[in-house]
């Protein structure tokens, strides 16, 4: 039964994961560019514009997988789910382990970049490339949004749209909801609603915290 997803998610993703496979292998050696191969005039703050860009690849990697997962479902209008002998939950396992395996794809050609742009360039004493630390926190960054993606788009399209709208809009206008709650509450007079539910998901100790990591190719 897992083959069939396998290939069913395949159809559905491969020419949306195509442009990600490319950009993920590009990324790295692009993050690089400038640096020179000699140690002189090394300079890190080049790679700083660069480095947003691959949790944020991340992130889209996963949402893509995880809204093709139930694409075909959605507009079978889930009745081949019914059909099958076996549970929901275990069709969603099925499912869900599917797209796991597609988006180590992905993750494989960020290795492959990676160890590419660590191997075009001779670091001065105190340096040292990461690749395989900074593919490991791509590979969670990945899982991570995937998972928490692939939960909301097995619902309706409209439920999927209307959380992800409802959590934009809190962060948007978080300063008004604070405002209102600090008329009834003194604690909301002196903290930030937005700045601490923030600070909560993606520091280091937050569920989010992957996504705010250090990202760095290169470092100390």
């Amino acid at each position: 039964m897992y083959d069939p997803m396998l290939y069913v998610h395949w159809k559905q993703a491969k020419l949306a994961m195509i442009p990600f496979v490319v950009a993920a292998f590009g990324l790295p050696l692009l993050a690089i560019q400038g640096l020179g191969p000699e140690p002189q005039g090394l300079n890190l703050d080049e790679t700083l514009i660069w480095l947003p860009l691959f949790p944020a690849l991340a992130g889209a990697i996963g949402v893509v997988l995880a809204l093709t997962a139930w694409n075909w479902d959605h507009q079978q209008g889930h009745v081949y789910a019914l059909t099958l002998p076996m549970a929901r939950w275990e069709y969603a396992m099925h499912k869900m382990g599917a797209g796991v395996v597609l988006g180590l794809v992905p993750v494989m050609a960020f290795w492959i970049g990676a160890h590419l742009a660590s191997a075009s360039l001779t670091l001065p004493v105190g340096l040292n490339a990461y690749p395989n630390q900074l593919t490991l926190r791509f590979l969670f960054a990945v899982l991570l949004s995937y998972a928490l993606l692939f939960a909301m788009a097995a619902g309706t399209v409209k439920t999927t749209i209307w959380s992800v709208t409802g959590v934009i809009a809190f962060f948007i206008a978080g300063s008004v909801l604070n405002d209102f709650l600090a008329l009834f509450f003194p604690y909301f007079q002196e903290a930030d609603i937005v700045a601490v539910v923030g600070e909560w998901l993606f520091t280091a100790r937050g569920p989010f915290g992957v996504f705010t990591g250090n990202w760095a190719l290169i470092d100390v």
